[in-house]
């Protein structure tokens, strides 16, 4: 039997997707080669925040937001998670211009956003050290949810809709005719469809290629360290990113904080050689950066941490939209460590366009052919997941 889609990718993209079509009445097969949200997605620090340097993302944001913020209105089925704790980007003197050039762009495309300086950082965060912060922008309801609840609410509502699920399989490729994508290739057999969506995160661009499609997405591990405020001992309230020290860390519950030092970046040739275990010295390198900004916590307890792949492109921002020189094929890559809050929106606007359907946002500036073209995405703060 053939479906309307079949989906690859069983992680924030694919289920979203998934469930936004059979929401919209089409069949649809979801394939995932090990377990709904094992991937990158299961790793996702999750972060609830819409300071982006470009109008397409900003608005997916906004309305990713919005979707994880009234879950049970928009989707029905489970829970986001959603945690609101506000959310600020610190940044520096020789920065901060551009921090408020963003924000002035951010509040004429509706997000509620407004710079703020040190003491009012202070206020909201009366943990960090503000050295060498000049302000910040900040966001009242940003904050973190929670990714694999999210995926798995999607899931059960997809399959309340419908939606076939092949868990376990592993796609092999794409079988491509007269310049037409006609099935996947998996290891249980071809599975037919009308079109196919590429939504397998850091092993996307892998598969992308057995159909003669590359896709400028490289793969760079990242280290995420859980670590955990005794009893008593003064608590994160504040969701932060810091452009000083290259630290990022938001609040969980029962004291625990996740926490990202970021390091010289280690480059992957595939997801697949992507250690989960964090390198032996990460531990220091954390505790030294928040002894630079959040002291209170550098002798907080180490729980661990995990690591997993940043998939981005060359502007560092995600490839949306139908693959170049093939038909049928529709691509969700590329999310450069900062997709989580756009999986809602996306989801929406891919269902739409696979159905020939007007999308709620138009996010052709995210084609696949602007990099051919040299039409590379605004990055306000240079090359980074701040994108």
């Amino acid at each position: 039997m053939g479906f309307d889609a079949v989906v690859v990718g069983g992680g924030l993209f694919g289920t979203s997707i998934a469930f936004q079509l059979v929401r919209s009445g089409a069949s649809v097969a979801l394939v995932e080669r090990d377990a709904i949200c094992a991937g990158d997605s299961g790793l996702s620090l999750s972060m609830v925040r819409r300071h982006y340097s470009n109008e397409v993302t900003a608005r997916l944001a906004v309305r990713g937001v919005e979707i994880i913020r009234r879950w049970a209105e928009e989707v029905g089925v489970g829970d986001s998670g959603y945690v609101s704790t506000g959310y600020v980007m610190v940044a520096d003197a020789e920065r901060l211009p551009a921090l408020e050039e963003n924000v002035g762009r951010l509040r004429s495309w509706g997000v509620d956003t407004s710079v703020v300086g040190p003491e009012e950082i202070a206020a909201l965060e009366p943990l960090l050290s503000l050295d060498r912060i000049a302000g910040g922008a900040y966001e009242p309801d940003g904050g973190f949810a929670d990714a694999q609840k999210m995926t798995l609410s999607w899931l059960a509502a997809g399959l309340g809709h419908g939606l076939e699920t092949r868990v376990g399989t592993r796609a092999t490729g794409f079988r491509v005719s007269g310049g037409r994508v006609r099935a996947l290739e998996t290891d249980r057999g071809p599975i037919e469809a009308d079109v196919v969506v590429d939504a397998a995160g850091a092993w996307g661009a892998e598969i992308g290629r057995t159909a003669g499609l590359e896709l400028p997405i490289r793969l760079r591990r990242v280290q995420v360290a859980a670590v955990r405020q005794p009893a008593g001992r003064p608590q994160a309230r504040l969701t932060f990113s810091d452009m000083v020290s290259n630290l990022v860390l938001r609040p969980d519950r029962a004291g625990i904080a996740l926490v990202v030092a970021y390091q010289p970046p280690e480059e992957l040739a595939s997801r697949d050689d992507c250690r989960r275990e964090v390198a032996p010295g990460y531990e220091e390198s954390v505790r030294r950066t928040l002894r630079e900004r959040m002291p209170s916590y550098a002798e907080a307890e180490w729980l661990g941490g995990f690591a997993g792949a940043y998939d981005y492109t060359p502007d560092w921002n995600p490839i949306v939209g139908w693959a170049p020189e093939l038909e049928n094929l529709y691509l969700a890559l590329g999310w450069s460590g900062h997709g989580f809050k756009l999986a809602p929106s996306v989801g929406e606007v891919a269902a739409a366009e696979i159905l020939g359907r007007v999308p709620p946002i138009d996010v052709r500036a995210l084609g696949a052919e602007r990099f051919e073209r040299g039409e590379l995405l605004r990055l306000a703060y240079g090359a980074s997941a701040r994108a």
